[in-house]
């Protein structure tokens, strides 16, 4: 067993890209600081003034091991029609298809997440472990920790309770104040941000080694 097998393998994804070009500012600077290693796009957000974010994710995309996924959103009730036009979408936007699928406000569709993961089986994505597990879907050993809580304390029992040798996902979501976006999270990203930096400076204490969806089939945690 190599020394990366002893280790916790933890995918640290930021949602919410697309929604504020202030939260993709946050986000491109994370993934490229390598403190964040995914991110999951909401294509319906994105606009012409995010172009140059677009480009900058995309070359993120070609020089550094990071996993870009789609965060979809449900508006009407073709659950599987916006599932395709979402997925066209990033495709269009980043020239290649997303390594993973996750859904925005997941509380409120559960019932539809299994239209998402008979997408993710029969494209071979990664769909986020929102609690429950699909035959023939790949995904992270437990369900997902939600990192943007008030206090650190929740997220520092978690990492220490982790198995190794095994595939986690902690989320977050990062970004500076916009008071032009109306997010249910608006003043907490600069806390995740906070949070992720003190994540960072104590991986070793956590015995985490940060992987990407990328990475996934060659760790073989599916």
């Amino acid at each position: 067993m190599s020394k990366s097998d002893k280790r916790v393998h933890l995918i640290i994804n930021a949602d919410d890209f697309g929604m504020s070009n202030r939260f993709n500012d946050c986000i491109i600077r994370l993934l490229a600081e390598k403190k964040i290693t995914s991110t999951t796009v909401m294509v319906n957000r994105i606009s012409d003034s995010q172009k140059v974010k677009v480009q900058e994710l995309r070359y993120l995309m070609e020089t550094h091991d990071i996993s870009v996924g789609l965060h979809i959103e449900f508006t009407y009730d073709r659950y599987l029609e916006q599932v395709c036009d979402q997925h066209r979408k990033f495709i269009d936007l980043f020239g290649v298809g997303p390594t993973h699928l996750d859904v925005h406000k997941e509380h409120l569709h559960r019932k539809y997440h299994s239209i998402v993961a008979k997408f993710c089986r029969n494209n071979e994505l990664f769909f986020r472990n929102h609690g429950r597990k699909y035959t023939g879907v790949a995904t992270t050993a437990k369900k997902y920790f939600y990192g943007s809580v008030d206090e650190f304390e929740s997220i520092d029992k978690w990492l220490k309770g982790l198995a190794t040798s095994k595939c986690y996902e902690l989320v977050f979501h990062p970004g500076r104040y916009d008071p032009y976006c109306f997010s249910s999270l608006n003043r907490e990203r600069e806390r995740d941000i906070d949070y992720i930096e003190r994540i960072y400076e104590n991986l070793e204490m956590y015995n985490v080694q940060l992987a990407s969806f990328n990475r996934f089939k060659e760790l073989q945690f599916a």
